[in-house]
């Protein structure tokens, strides 16, 4: 039996969810106090239902089995001002969301356009 394939569009509405479960966003961290979080952080906060304060949690094992687009696939980074950076979504998200300070909304549309 072939594994399910979760791709970008489910990944950007489970971090539609964990944002408004965390409705501030972290930059440089997966959350930050007890109502911050990135884009990784918020989509798994959008997958469990996690406690109040998170401080020093990293999800990514959890993220990467689930969601195999995000380190099978590779993305020229669409942050703009002349960045040319390719690297795995995974990475690309963490460096929209802390370098380019993305929102997670942003993030999650644009997830939502990708093929």
């Amino acid at each position: 039996m072939a594994a399910e394939h979760h791709g970008e569009k489910e990944l950007a509405a489970f971090i539609r969810a964990g944002a408004h479960r965390r409705p501030e966003q972290a930059f440089g961290d997966y959350y930050r106090g007890k109502s911050a979080s990135c884009a990784l952080g918020a989509a798994y906060e959008g997958m469990y239902r996690l406690p109040t304060e998170m401080g020093g949690v990293h999800p990514t094992r959890d993220l990467e089995w689930f969601f195999d687009c995000l380190e099978g696939s590779v993305r020229r980074c669409p942050g703009g001002d002349g960045c040319k950076k390719t690297l795995s979504l995974a990475a690309i998200l963490v460096h929209l969301n802390d370098e380019h300070k993305w929102s997670r909304e942003r993030i999650a549309t644009w997830l939502d356009s990708l093929k």
